[in-house]
């Protein structure tokens, strides 16, 4: 099994794929309450495997949901449309936060630079990349 977490079920459920919302399936209230889901501006991402009912190989992908918790069908899944009854296994519920959210603010990489080329000064290769030339070829080493 390529992801560990698709040995977990979190929950399943029965659905029909909306035909007018671009493949959006909606989360059942019942599966919604089990799993502590709640309408929200930023919602979670999901991982889930989906099939047609009772039949077929489990597609498995995450999803953001969106305000009211429903999830749209990839492109790649072209064996279900529209109106198909579909069976769901939720996985996975991950919450969406930014990383950068934390209060560490953005990573300063230049001032990591600087105290590595502070300790490089005891460096025996004193002369730098100035005698690149001469080194490479041959032709004397500085």
């Amino acid at each position: 099994m390529a992801n560990p977490h698709l040995s977990t079920t979190l929950d399943t459920f029965d659905a029909t794929v909306q035909r007018t919302k671009n493949r959006l399936i909606a989360i059942p209230a019942q599966s919604q309450q089990r799993l502590g889901l709640t309408r929200r501006p930023n919602n979670h991402i999901v991982l889930y495997s989906i099939r047609p009912r009772g039949r077929g190989r489990w597609n498995h992908h995450l999803a953001y949901l969106t305000y009211d918790n429903e999830f749209a069908i990839p492109a790649d899944v072209t064996h279900i449309s529209g109106g198909d009854q579909v069976e769901i296994k939720i996985h996975r519920i991950v919450p969406d936060a930014d990383a950068l959210a934390g209060g560490r603010g953005p990573v300063n990489a230049g001032g990591t630079l600087l105290r590595l080329a502070e300790n490089a000064a005891d460096d025996d290769r004193t002369n730098g990349s100035t005698q690149v030339d001469e080194v490479l070829y041959g032709r004397g080493h500085g």
